[in-house]
C-alpha cells in the first residue's frame, strides 16, 4: 500500500499523540502521577468559552484524523504500462512493450516494410494500435495498409488474447531506392 505524504504526516502525529496520551494514563494507572492530583488540576480549569471552543477543536481533530486514518483505503496497484485481462482462473497481465513487440514482429513479415514504428494505446477492452511505416518503393499502400492491419490484428489477438480495436495505418514515406554502383 502506498500512502501520500499528506496521510503519512497525519498518521505520524496521531500516533505520537495516542502514545503520548496512552503514556500519561498508565502512569496515572501506576500511582507514577498521583490520580489525585490529576482530578485537582481538573477542577481547577475555569470552563468558558474559549476553553470549550479549544476542546471541541481538539476533539473534532482528533475525530477527523481517527476516521481519514479508518477509511484509508489500500489503493490497487496497477502495474505502470500494463493491459489487464481476467479469465476465469485469475488475471492476466501484459505489458504494453510485449504487445508493441507482438506489433512490430508482425509488421516486420512484410518484405514491403522498411522501417515500422509502433504505438500500443491501452484502453479498458482492448487495444488501439497506431504505425506509422517507410514502405518499400513501388507497392501498392492501399493493398498493403489493409493485409498489415488484418495481419496485425490476428497476430496479436491469437499470441496475447486481447482484443485488437483499431490498426491505424500511417504511411510515413517511401524508402529511396539506392542504386549499386559499378565499378
Amino acid at each position: 500500500m502506498k500512502i501520500n505524504w499528506a496521510d503519512r504526516i497525519l498518521l505520524v502525529v496521531y500516533t505520537l499523540l495516542i502514545a503520548i496520551v496512552s503514556l500519561a494514563l498508565m502512569a496515572i494507572a501506576v500511582g507514577i502521577i498521583p490520580f489525585a492530583g490529576v482530578v485537582e488540576y481538573i477542577n481547577g480549569i475555569q470552563y468558558n468559552w474559549g476553553f470549550a471552543v479549544a476542546v471541541f477543536l481538539v476533539s473534532l481533530a482528533f475525530l477527523l484524523a481517527s476516521l481519514r486514518l479508518l477509511f484509508l483505503r489500500q489503493r490497487r496497484t496497477n502495474f505502470a504500462g500494463t493491459l489487464i485481462k481476467n479469465t476465469e482462473l485469475g488475471m492476466i497481465r501484459v505489458s504494453i512493450s510485449t504487445l508493441d513487440t507482438l506489433v512490430q514482429k508482425a509488421v516486420r513479415g512484410f518484405s514491403e516494410v522498411k522501417d515500422v514504428k509502433s504505438l500500443v494505446v491501452a484502453e479498458p477492452d482492448g487495444i488501439r494500435i497506431r504505425l506509422s511505416m517507410q514502405l518499400m518503393p513501388d507497392v501498392n499502400i492501399p493493398e498493403i495498409s489493409q493485409a498489415i492491419q488484418k495481419k496485425v490484428k490476428e497476430y496479436v489477438e491469437a499470441t496475447a488474447g486481447i482484443l485488437v480495436k483499431e490498426v491505424y495505418v500511417y504511411i510515413d514515406n517511401l524508402a529511396a531506392l539506392q542504386r549499386s554502383r559499378v565499378e
